[in-house]
């Protein structure tokens, strides 16, 4: 298949001279070629089906053809080089930087279907580009969130001219960024409410600046009650305008109807090298989506080039926002923010202009330690010398609330009283995900009467735990079906509890307990065993400072709230109370696995 590079008719290239100041003040830099900066606007690819989707171009006003670097949005290619430097720090070094809107969306034809499209579109607009007269046939793909998963995506149908990847902040799986856990991420409700405007602009409709400005304070006035709203596939926002968020709540299990973005049974059919970015407060499936790219690209990667090719980081951030020292309440300190853009061109010098500029010579690992507040290279994940130590849950049966007697110790757990506590699906824990993202103290939430907590005794000497954590908890309900929230935080001497892990972490749905394909419900009064997993940190508890968890059964807005009747997901108004009971006895050890990592250990 060929696919036709056209040039706009009537436009322009916009031709603009770089100083060297500028240069200097955009990349840090005023080595190497200054050229003049020429952005074509709105340049057509066409895909295979006919449909047009319309990218801006910068590129350097010289003769030849440079490597590109595809950039596909659904958040309107005019404004990103508004927010984004990238495009001119590329075109200083080189490069052909492509901003092009996904289908259906701002400039581009036809329907927007998130994620669904994006395989195929990816592919013919790798080669699209690749095919430009300025582009000398490689091709990189690079961007955030949504922007990252497109670049896996495109990724997995292996198009030919990609020669290599930089996704940030996006998963490895879209059944589970719809479903942590089994459980609804209920912020898709706001994102797709944000999109409204421009899909109503798409059917012809009149809306301008005054309008949408009226459609956003409308979700400020509403988002409680629309976030509220049961049952929630019966949601009347959404509907006309957005059929597959009808479409995702019908298909709760994970099943062939996901497949239009599994990542993960992908891995195979990928043959570029991929440099995953994320944070450790990324919210949703962005923190375990790069470590299980990280991971499954190294064992299935389709090629030797791929396999070897893969590299992580993971900063002390919010999703995106890697510029900021802060995440929430805390700062980290200077070393926490890093250029992103120069490191991504660091990797596409060494993949599409075969300059061997020593990034592939690093440790494939980098992690920023929190507490301790510096970056550490590591040669792999989880780091081999970690070592997996129980913390177990103990108590007099008075665990509720941090005023309680629970405690978490390294010894295993006696004959021992069990916790109870109520899970009222009309009161649910509630954390507030609209203020700022990152570190944020729990007690608010420690005090509730029905939520567990477990605090260790003061810390003698500092404890290190970077990977993964897993929560292994023996648990019964009255209802047959439920929800169980573990949370592990950070005690300050103050008292301050700090999160350690993003709001979307440590949660599970009861029905999905052996699988998220196939599941069973409850026999209510019996215990289960329930592991929790995809929860991953660096952090540095100090001494003087405890170690505590706590365990709930909603975290509402994050997740939908479990109605706790067992009935299909999404489609009933019935709510019921659940007694939950928590044991820790020899015979039911509840426990969390935390990866401790030896203070005096080499890297």
């Amino acid at each position: 298949m060929k696919y036709r590079a056209r040039l706009p008719v009537k436009k322009e290239c916009l031709t603009v001279l770089l100083t060297l100041a500028l240069f200097a003040h955009l990349a840090g830099s005023t080595q190497g070629q200054n050229y003049k900066l020429c952005v074509n606007k709105g340049v057509p690819g066409v895909m295979r089906d006919g449909i047009t989707l319309f990218a801006d171009v910068y590129r350097p006003d010289a003769p030849g053809k440079f490597p590109a670097v595809l950039i596909r949005t659904p958040y309107n290619k005019d404004s990103y080089g508004e927010y984004s430097s990238f495009p001119l720090k590329a075109v200083k070094k080189g490069y052909v930087v492509i901003v092009q809107d996904v289908r259906g969306r701002y400039s581009s034809e036809g329907k927007f279907r998130p994620y669904m499209q994006e395989s195929q579109d990816g592919y013919d607009s790798v080669e699209w580009a690749s095919a430009l007269p300025y582009v000398d046939g490689k091709v990189g793909m690079y961007g955030c969130s949504y922007l990252g998963a497109v670049q896996w995506l495109a990724a997995i149908a292996d198009p030919p001219h990609l020669a290599a990847i930089f996704p940030q902040c996006t998963f490895a799986n879209a059944r589970h960024f719809f479903y942590f856990g089994g459980t609804f991420d209920l912020s898709w409700i706001g994102w797709l409410y944000d999109r409204l405007p421009d899909i109503q602009r798409h059917r012809g409709m009149n809306i301008g600046p005054s309008s949408e400005k009226k459609h956003f304070a409308q979700w400020e006035k509403n988002k409680w009650k629309w976030l509220s709203y049961v049952p929630l596939i019966k949601l009347p926002i959404l509907e006309g305008y957005c059929p597959y968020y009808y479409e995702w709540l019908a298909h709760p299990d994970d099943s062939p109807f996901w497949s239009f973005a599994d990542i993960e049974m992908g891995h195979k059919n990928v043959s570029v090298p991929a440099y995953n970015l994320t944070g450790w407060y990324d919210d949703g499936y962005g923190q375990p989506g790069a470590v299980l790219n990280y991971l499954g690209m190294k064992a299935n990667g389709k090629t030797e080039k791929a396999r070897k090719g893969q590299k992580l980081i993971i900063g002390p951030w919010t999703h995106c926002n890697w510029e900021s020292a802060k995440a929430g309440c805390l700062d980290f300190g200077p070393e926490a923010t890093i250029d992103v853009d120069s490191l991504a061109l660091r990797w596409f010098d060494f993949w599409l202009k075969d300059r061997d500029d020593g990034i592939m010579k690093e440790p494939p690992v980098k992690l920023f330690v929190m507490g301790d507040n510096e970056w550490r290279d590591e040669h792999d994940w989880p780091l081999a010398r970690t070592e997996y130590t129980a913390f177990y849950l103990r108590s007099n049966g008075k665990a509720n609330s941090h005023w309680g007697d629970g405690t978490l110790s390294l010894q295993s757990p006696v004959e021992e009283h069990s916790d109870c506590y109520i899970y009222d699906p009309l009161n649910p824990v509630t954390d507030y995900f609209f203020t700022e993202a990152g570190a944020r103290d729990l007690r608010a939430i420690e005090v509730r009467n029905d939520v567990l907590v477990y605090t260790s005794d003061h810390l003698t000497e500092d404890c290190e735990i970077t990977g993964p954590i897993t929560a292994e908890i023996f648990a019964s309900s009255s209802a047959k079906d439920t929800d169980f929230i573990v949370k592990v935080s950070d005690v300050h001497p103050d008292g301050y509890s700090q999160n350690i892990t993003p709001p979307l972490s440590g949660v599970i749905r009861a029905r999905y307990r052996d699988s998220e394909s196939e599941p069973s419900l409850l026999d209510p009064g019996r215990i289960y065993q329930f592991t929790i997993e995809l929860m991953y940190t660096s952090h540095v508890f100090k001494m003087g400072h405890r170690i505590r968890v706590f365990i709930t059964s909603s975290y509402f807005p994050h997740i939908d709230r479990n109605p706790n009747t067992g009935r299909p997901f999404g489609k009933g108004k019935e709510w019921l109370r659940a007694t939950q009971t928590i044991f820790h006895d020899p015979k039911h050890p509840s426990k969390i696995l935390l990866p401790v990592i030896p203070r005096d250990s080499a890297t």
